[in-house]
């Protein structure tokens, strides 16, 4: 078995396990796990994100760049860190960007 295939296994393991453990906890009335859920929800895709990195051996990955910083941002926004009025404004302006990035990328040449 591949350190990256035991790498994913440990840390998807644990997330359930960690979740399974929340779940329980509200269910016993311990904690309100459905309102931290409901707050904390984007940092289910940073660790997408950081899950990616993890696989591919901490290389550069513009798909888990993408989903730290997706996830991030939509989490600056359930904290009242970003306004969310700036959203109106903000998500036009990530398409310009991702628009001209795909314009102007250099190709890669494949041999």
């Amino acid at each position: 078995m591949s350190s990256k295939s035991s790498d994913g296994r440990i840390f998807w393991g644990l997330f359930l396990v960690i979740i399974g453990a929340l779940f329980l906890l509200e269910q016993l009335g311990y904690l309100h796990f459905r309102e931290i859920i409901a707050t904390y929800w984007p940092v289910i895709l940073i660790l997408i994100g950081v899950s990616i990195y993890i696989g591919n051996g901490f290389k550069r990955s513009n798909q888990a760049l993408f989903l730290i910083l997706l996830g991030a941002f939509f989490q600056a926004i359930k904290l009242h860190l970003i306004e969310r009025y700036a959203w109106r404004y903000l998500w036009p302006l990530l398409l310009i960007i991702i628009g001209l990035w795909i314009i102007i990328k250099p190709r890669v040449k494949k041999s």
